[in-house]
């Protein structure tokens, strides 16, 4: 009788302890955490910035390389802002289709450039916002809590890297570098 009497004891706190266990990790995939909150606050600010900077490039770009990846700006960033709303609602962060200070400024740049002073400009800004935007996604995948929101950066991370080695390649291929 007594040996049945620790084994349940000891069941029961092992079973305990295994639901403490799983409830903490519960709990840390659904809590939103500082850098969650930045993090989509970042990337709603450089999809933004990135649909605009990519229809001017779409309309005042000179070469047809830089006119290309303008659209394909607009098209994947669009896309990405739209999914990061949806996370934003999940998760209960308002995302907004607003472009920074710093990127305003680049975009009234542009608007008063043309030719290959503007197609420069653009491409090689194009590479710096990729470089920083996968900086951004990495501290993401490392430091964010919140399952959505990782998975989001681990969807969306391939692509950008892409976006930043054809932003290199365009760049390479003019002799901007």
């Amino acid at each position: 009788m007594k040996i049945t009497t620790k084994s349940f004891i000891a069941c029961a706190a092992l079973s305990v302890s295994l639901f403490a266990c799983t409830k903490d990790k519960t709990k840390t995939s659904n809590t939103l955490n500082d850098a969650d909150k930045t993090f989509m606050m970042q990337v709603s600010a450089a999809n933004s910035a990135e649909v605009a900077a990519g229809a001017l490039a779409s309309t005042m770009g000179e070469d047809v390389m830089i006119k290309s990846f303008g659209d394909t700006m607009v098209a994947q960033h669009t896309t990405a802002q739209a999914d990061l709303k949806s996370v934003g609602t999940t998760v209960g962060v308002d995302v907004k289709d607003s472009v920074d200070a710093n990127h305003t400024t680049l975009l009234q740049t542009l608007q008063g450039l043309s030719g290959r002073a503007f197609d420069s400009t653009y491409i090689i800004n194009q590479i710096a916002d990729h470089q920083k935007t996968v900086t951004d996604f990495q501290t993401e995948l490392s430091s964010g809590s919140r399952t959505e929101v990782k998975d989001f950066a681990n969807k969306y991370l391939p692509k950008i890297q892409i976006h930043l080695q054809k932003a290199d390649s365009i760049a390479t291929e003019m002799h901007f570098k």
